[in-house]
């Protein structure tokens, strides 16, 4: 069989690390990034986090480098960021490391097609949960009471489309804080998603201070509540008229308005 190498050559993107390590970027695919080897691309320093990043591809074209809350940071051109788009020729930075990507394989001796590392297909799993994906057929608020009710640790990341979201900080299955989080209850009411919700969940050390101290159903209930009040009362302005005039009498008694004033 013959092979369309044209084709390969155009498709073909390539992520070079320090000018010496070459690996193939499979289009919609993900990379993690980190010092430990259960990561697509592993590097070994001890400034690394274990889980420092991910890289992602969307097709042939488009490029998502990801920091997930690093000590050391991720830097793009010289910038630290935590999201941005990048494109051939950005240099990304972790550490001492600089990550490039290139559309043609470079000539750096001993590298040719067959030693190219891919991402691997399969992982070791142990009870500290890490996966990825998007979300499309079923609601986000499910995949957070999944890991609520696993009693998972670790950063739970969204994004919609090319949107940077929320990120949950959950500790033995309670969110303890929320960052970027002005979306949040309008995405956990969604039961479809237009746009791909895109979400990543890694095992995390670092937490920010708490900040939500009430136990996680309650949260989540107050903050769909409060999410679902907000949608009536667009829907309906006098529902919060007469929602307020109600909690008014409780503690006041309002006179009804009268043409002859009384003394």
């Amino acid at each position: 069989m013959v092979e369309n190498t044209a084709d390969q050559e155009v498709l073909a993107t390539f992520l070079i690390v320090d000018g010496e390590v070459v690996y193939e970027v499979a289009p919609n695919s993900v990379l993690n990034i980190g010092r430990l080897d259960t990561n697509d691309v592993v590097l070994d320093d001890y400034k690394v986090s274990r889980e420092h990043a991910i890289l992602k591809a969307s097709g042939t074209e488009e490029f998502l480098i990801l920091d997930l809350a690093s000590t050391h940071g991720t830097y793009v051109n010289g910038e630290r960021i935590d999201r941005r788009k990048i494109k051939f020729g950005d240099r990304i930075n972790i550490v001492s490391h600089e990550l490039v990507l290139s559309r043609e394989l470079p000539d750096i001796e001993g590298t040719d097609s067959q030693s190219i590392p891919t991402p691997k297909m399969a992982r070791t799993l142990d009870r500290r949960l890490k996966f990825f994906g998007g979300l499309n057929e079923f609601a986000l608020i499910t995949l957070v009471q999944f890991l609520s009710q696993e009693k998972q640790s670790g950063l739970l990341l969204l994004e919609l489309g090319q949107k940077p979201g929320p990120r949950i900080y959950f500790v033995n299955g309670e969110i303890i804080h929320v960052s970027d989080g002005t979306d949040l209850a309008e995405l956990l009411t969604r039961q479809y998603h237009e746009q791909s919700l895109f979400f990543y969940f890694h095992h995390e050390t670092n937490f920010p201070e708490r900040t939500i101290h009430e136990a996680t159903p309650n949260y989540l209930m107050k903050l769909c509540h409060s999410h679902d009040e907000k949608q009536n009362e667009e829907a309906d302005p006098n529902v919060g008229l007469r929602r307020t005039t109600s909690r008014l009498t409780i503690t006041a008694r309002i006179e009804p308005p009268s043409s002859t004033h009384r003394h």
